[in-house]
């Protein structure tokens, strides 16, 4: 039989009070003012720490190994290189820009992030999904009908693509300015956190979608199509009907060329996977085969026998630095903010992963401050938006680079190739670069099955990944994010504002309380109903909070309340209905306290001469009834001594509930709005009879509730509140059983049934509130009563 040890506890039941006196509580506080200045305080220390996570480089590179890591950061950088350049110009084909501006960005972040960058393998350059919102904002600001003119003599229409290529540069480079100026902000002000909004769920499916949308973009090159460009909702889908009706068009020495390259950089790429750990570093296959198709469509001259669409001329050289045309940025804000967030979260979401493998963490605020320095230099160069190349960075890493030394030499590739041999890529096909896309959308493609599998795990996450994927594939990748986020949000809030709460019962006579529902051995302990509750209490959720809590309780207690004031309201309109109806045979009589004690002992109130020996002050009258009752034939309970000075609780309906136990372990926060529910709720069940604990709250929760006035405001005491569920039973127990023998001690003495009739038009002024004090009062002052409706 397998061992189990043994949980023997022995304390007292302690409330939060007698806690935190017996343990001695410590009065914690840190002043705004010393929060300030040790903000703004300025030292050579702090200086120096500033300095040093604003410019990374001067941490590692003083400890880089050169012998040990020099060696394997130079092979490792060229053979990235080598996937770089065809990888930049593919993902420029995206953006509707010239092949030569993935070079560009490919080459001048990268100078920027070698000395910003907090992640050891990353290679920053361009990434397809970036490229494609690129793209939309391209084709809308400067449209090929823009620069087409019929041609009279050629009795034809001739596009200027020369100039349209310019124009289109320099919009890539105004919002790419403008993308890394949002970018430095959120850095500076420390904006890092904002990935974690960004769930898993919806990443997977806005990627899956923009993996889908690039594949049909990329079926005009792979097929060698003219393809109108389409921008804003739905542009996928003319492009995809396009593409359709043009498919007789097709050019087929396109299509040979790219799924051959397909299938071999497939072939190769898994070839890859299944003997990284043989390979030196992966085969460079991109590289190769952009040599190989190169000279073979040069050699053959097939773009003029075959008319195959081709990269065309590259210039040599750097260009001039441009200013961009700040003019345009109203205009990109929508894209500019979602290029942001997008970029900066893949590059994350990579650098965590990488370095999580090999041991040392990522600065999230200095990552989004590398990303937007290396945008906004670059961006003077007309580049388009980057953020990790994940091909390259991933070469990198199986290669055993292990420092950003390696993207250095991945600047070296892209710049001889810049300098010098450019110029030999000129009858390079479009359908290669197209298939090399293609082949590295097999994984982001493979994730369409997701939803699969998510539906079985958790049906809300399934829920965030469709509306991910939709909003992005139908609306555009801008639009795709802010659904996304949007939505994600929703459901956060969904699932903190409908949470179950659930009766618990005790399990055997210990500590333990689990659903009656699950368990079968839980049971409820009679008079006290424990209710818990999983979930912040905000203004989101408090009434449905309320109404839970109302539901497993069994009662309503402002109904209840107001059944017992009618109720009293009858009984005293029979009571006197009794008196006018039977005079001679009056049941009830109205005496005054002093005169019930001349009854009871006339001996010790009267002298021998049968006078009285002084006349007692005036007090308020109390009202003996015989055992008659209110009704004929139908006697009158007695009262619980320690409910004597209240009829509400004794009136009808009985409620057989004495205690509510809420369990607000699960609480993590309580805003104002649930803080004045809370007391209210308390009050109300507390003119019922019903007591209300808390159990199990927070520190910080505790903190919240006192500092938001509820002990104030008298809906519930410090004493109420207890450090678990099972000390507030054992308190509730041994204070029922001393009421208990507290009342027989009373009937064992003879004592008569008292009933005050006291007038309850007190609590019936209640309902007679200024409603609009109530809704729009000032919920700070306290003179105006509870403005919390419930």
């Amino acid at each position: 039989m397998h061992f189990r040890p043994r949980y023997i506890v022995d304390r007292s039941a302690y409330s939060i009070p007698e806690f935190d006196e017996e343990y001695q509580k410590k009065a914690r506080s840190y002043p705004h003012s010393q929060k300030a200045k040790k903000l703004f305080s300025c030292s050579t220390a702090r200086l120096k720490a500033i300095f040093i996570q604003l410019f990374p480089i001067i941490a590692w590179l003083p400890k880089y190994n050169i012998k040990k890591s020099l060696l394997f950061d130079i092979i490792s950088g060229i053979s990235a290189g080598t996937i770089q350049v065809p990888q930049g110009m593919a993902f420029a084909l995206l953006a509707s820009l010239p092949p030569v501006n993935g070079l560009y960005s490919s080459f001048y972040p990268l100078l920027v992030y070698f000395f910003l960058g907090s992640i050891h393998h990353m290679v920053p350059g361009t990434f397809a999904v970036l490229s494609i919102i690129v793209g939309s904002v391209v084709q809308a600001q400067a449209p090929v009908e823009k620069f087409q003119h019929f041609n009279e003599s050629l009795n034809e229409t001739i596009t200027d693509i020369e100039a349209m290529n310019e124009d289109r540069m320099r919009i890539a480079g105004t919002l790419t300015c403008l993308t890394a100026v949002i970018q430095i902000c959120l850095g500076f002000v420390q904006f890092g956190f904002i990935s974690i909004y960004l769930s898993e769920s919806f990443v997977r499916g806005f990627m899956t979608a923009a993996g889908l949308q690039i594949l049909i973009s990329l079926l005009k090159y792979i097929f060698g199509l003219s393809i109108r460009a389409y921008t804003g909702p739905l542009a996928i889908i003319y492009t995809f009907i396009d593409v359709c009706k043009n498919l007789p068009k097709t050019n087929v020495a396109s299509l040979i060329f790219a799924l051959i390259t397909g299938v071999v950089l497939f072939t190769v790429k898994e070839i890859n996977v299944r003997f990284k750990h043989k390979l030196p570093f992966p085969i460079p296959m991109e590289i190769v085969l952009v040599i190989v198709t190169t000279a073979i469509s040069g050699g053959a001259h097939m773009p003029q026998k075959y008319d195959i669409d081709v990269v065309g001329v590259i210039p040599l050289g750097l260009p001039p630095p441009d200013a961009p045309r700040v003019n345009l940025w109203g205009e990109m804000i929508g894209p500019a903010i979602s290029l942001a967030i997008v970029g900066y979260v893949i590059n994350l979401a990579v650098g965590r992963t990488i370095s999580a493998r090999h041991g040392y963490d990522v600065n999230a605020n200095q990552e989004m401050l590398a990303l937007g320095c290396g945008n906004f230099f670059g961006s003077f160069f007309n580049i388009h938006v980057i953020c990790c190349a994940l091909s390259v960075t991933l070469a990198v890493e199986g290669a055993g680079g292990s420092s950003q030394f390696a993207s250095l030499f991945v600047v070296i590739v892209v710049f001889v190739v810049l300098m010098a041999l450019g110029t030999y890529l000129e009858p390079l096909p479009k359908a290669v670069l197209g298939a090399l896309i293609a082949v590295n959308l097999k994984n982001t493609l493979l994730q369409i099955t997701d939803p699969y599998f998510l539906w079985k795990k958790s049906k809300l996450d399934c829920c965030v990944w469709i509306v991910s994927f939709l909003s992005a594939f139908l609306l555009g990748l801008p639009y795709g994010v802010a659904v996304g986020v949007g939505f994600s949000a929703l459901v956060v809030v969904f699932q903190t504002q409908f949470r179950n709460g659930h009766l618990v019962g005790q399990i055997g006579s210990g500590d333990i309380y689990r659903n009656p529902k699950i368990y079968e051995k839980a049971k409820e302990i009679s008079g006290i109903k424990i209710i818990t509750y999983c979930s912040p209490l905000y203004f989101a959720n408090v009434e449905f909070f309320r109404k839970k809590v109302i539901k497993k309780s069994g009662f309503d207690p402002v109904k209840v309340l107001l059944a017992k004031k009618k109720y009293l309201k009858a009984a005293k309109r029979e009571e006197r209905e009794i008196d006018t109806r039977r005079q001679s045979h009056l049941c009830t009589k109205q005496v005054s306290l002093q005169e019930l004690v001349k009854e009871v002992d006339a001996e010790a109130s009267m002298d021998c001469n049968n006078n009285s020996v002084g006349e007692a002050p005036r007090i308020s009258y109390i009202t003996v009834n015989t055992p008659n009752g209110l009704h004929e034939g139908t006697q009158k309970p007695a009262i619980d001594v320690e409910n004597t000075e209240d009829p509400i609780k004794l009136a009808h309906p009985i409620i057989d509930t004495h205690t509510l136990i809420l369990d607000m372990t699960g609480v993590c926060f309580v805003d104002l709005m649930g803080i004045k529910v809370l007391g209210k709720m308390c009050s109300n069940y507390k003119k019922i009879g019903v007591t209300i604990y808390l159990a199990g709250i927070r520190d910080q929760v505790y903190e919240d509730i006192e500092t938001g006035g509820m002990f104030d405001e008298g809906g519930i005491e410090r004493s109420c509140l207890f450090i678990s569920v099972h000390d507030a039973v054992l308190y509730t127990l041994a204070k029922t059983s001393e009421n208990r023998q507290d009342a027989a001690k009373e009937k064992a003495s003879g004592a008569a049934a008292v009933y005050i009739n006291e007038d309850i038009s007190s609590d019936e002024n209640d309902n007679d509130q200024d409603l609009e004090q109530v809704m729009f009062g000032t919920m700070f002052d306290n003179s105006v009563g509870d403005h919390t409706i419930l």
